[in-house]
Formats: C-alpha cells, sequence, structure tokens
C-alpha cells in the first residue's frame, strides 16, 4: 500500500469561474476525491466504515493556493495521512502543474461513532498508524476561528435552504455546499476581480434536509498572504473576510470560515 496517493485532473469547461480559471470548488473537488481514491486503497471508505457503523465526517479544512490553471490544463494532487491531533485525524495535500506547486492544504477528520454519535480517537485505531507519512504541508493546529457578531448589517447575510440534493452519504449536507454558501456572502464584485488565496473552514455541526441555513461575511481587512513555495506570490497582501453559518431554527452555528482573497493577475 502507497502512503502516498496522485492522482491526475485535467480542468473541464464546468469547473472553470469567471477568470475562466478552475474554481476553488473545483479544486477542493479533486482534493476530496484524491482522498476518496486513497482511503479505498487503505480500506477506510465511507462505505467500508459504515458496516462497522462507523463513518469520517469532515471537521477542519485549510487551502493556500497560487495558482488556478485554466481550461484543459493538467492539476496532480497528492495526497497522504499526516497524523492526528486530539479527536481530528490529520491529511495533507500538495498541488502541482507540471513540476510547479501551485497550492497546499490540510484537513482534520473525525471518525464517528454511528450509533453514538460520538467521535473516535485515533489511538482506538492504532492499525492507522501504519499509513501515517508524518510530513505536514502547512503546520496548522486549526485553532479557534473568530466568532461573529450576529447582529451584523445584512448587506452580508444570505440565507439557503438545505436541498434533498445537498445531502451526501453521511445524511447532511456535504462540505462543498458549506463552501458554496460562504462564497455566496462575499461581494459580487469582490469575486469577479479578486481570487481565494487561502481559506479555512471549521465544520461544527451537521445541516440536514429542509434546516435553513444563514451565512453572514465581514470584512477584516488586509492581511498577509502566505506563499505557496519558496519563489514570492502575485500580491504580498490580500484582503480577510470571516465568516458565520448558522441555522435558523435553532441558532447554532454550523460552520466558520476564514477566507483571504487577491487581485487576479
Amino acid at each position: 500500500m502507497s502512503k502516498i496517493w496522485s492522482e491526475t485532473y485535467k480542468v473541464h469547461t464546468y469547473e472553470l469561474d469567471r477568470q475562466q480559471k478552475v474554481s476553488i470548488r473545483g479544486i477542493c473537488s479533486f482534493l476530496i476525491d484524491t482522498a476518496g481514491e486513497h482511503v479505498h486503497e487503505l480500506g477506510y471508505t465511507i462505505p467500508q466504515l459504515l458496516e462497522q457503523n462507523r463513518s469520517w465526517f469532515f471537521s477542519r479544512f485549510l487551502i493556500r493556493m497560487q495558482e488556478y490553471p485554466g481550461w484543459q490544463e493538467k492539476i496532480t494532487v497528492e495526497t497522504w495521512p499526516s497524523g492526528s491531533r486530539k479527536l481530528l485525524y490529520l491529511r495533507d495535500w500538495r498541488l502541482f502543474s507540471g513540476q510547479q506547486l501551485i497550492g497546499q492544504a490540510t484537513s482534520g477528520w473525525l471518525m464517528i461513532d454511528m450509533l453514538k454519535r460520538r467521535p473516535l480517537r485515533p489511538e482506538s485505531y492504532p492499525e492507522w498508524g501504519t499509513f501515517i507519512h508524518p510530513e505536514r504541508t502547512i503546520p496548522h493546529v486549526f485553532g479557534k476561528l473568530p466568532e461573529l457578531d450576529h447582529d451584523l448589517d445584512p448587506s452580508g447575510q444570505q440565507e439557503f435552504t438545505v436541498r434533498f440534493g445537498d445531502v451526501d452519504i453521511n445524511g447532511h449536507a456535504n462540505y462543498l455546499k458549506h463552501i458554496e454558501w460562504v462564497l455566496e456572502s462575499i461581494p459580487p464584485e469582490v469575486r469577479v476581480e479578486e481570487e481565494i488565496a487561502e481559506m479555512e473552514i471549521h465544520f461544527l455541526s451537521e445541516a440536514n434536509f429542509g434546516e435553513e441555513i444563514i451565512t453572514r461575511s465581514l470584512r477584516n481587512g488586509e492581511t498577509d498572504i502566505f506563499p505557496v513555495s519558496n519563489s514570492p506570490v502575485s500580491s504580498p497582501k490580500g484582503t480577510e473576510y470571516h465568516h458565520s453559518l448558522v441555522r435558523r431554527q435553532d441558532g447554532v452555528e454550523v460552520a466558520r470560515a476564514r477566507t483571504v482573497w487577491r487581485t487576479v493577475t
């Protein structure tokens, strides 16, 4: 079994954004697909785990992108389990366009007992340690993200209802929908003229079919953009936004996020 898994993807027209580059949603789908292929080889896919009343829940995610390839360009993604931290099973990625490193990501996953709906500690599964390649592309500890004031100006707010097509194999809205909801609360002019240099999202609670989700965003000001490689990024500064997704029915925060945007060059 390979500790590092690699897949190559061609950018399709339906994965392009307004700048005619692969969208952040497209990039994230490549990452999860690669991880899925790897855990299939390891014997830890969600269908395999559900036979034992266990499943993976996405909990923490951080991505940094230096470039976004365009139509028909190829992106190679490498991924591996990189360790654990408290209840989190860690997984990292690298993205290449040809030989050029264009992005890095890291994540934390929970192994959930589906009967008790409780997380299972990594040390409960010592066999998982045999798959680990202890390299972190981003040595991030996933500290708590800033809390938003829920009395924000409604101009930074959108509302969504979880549709049946938004629900994944675990019975709740999938992580790509959370990312879409976050992005929809960003002003359109920002999304047309800028691109994501960095995005971090913490999934805090499940969003289920029929529930109403309120997403709020707040511009936090200028911040540094972390380089993906030793070469300088196109812009040393970016604009940071903080985000919160709240379930209307009970006021529970479903997700919290942070994005950093830079001017498209």
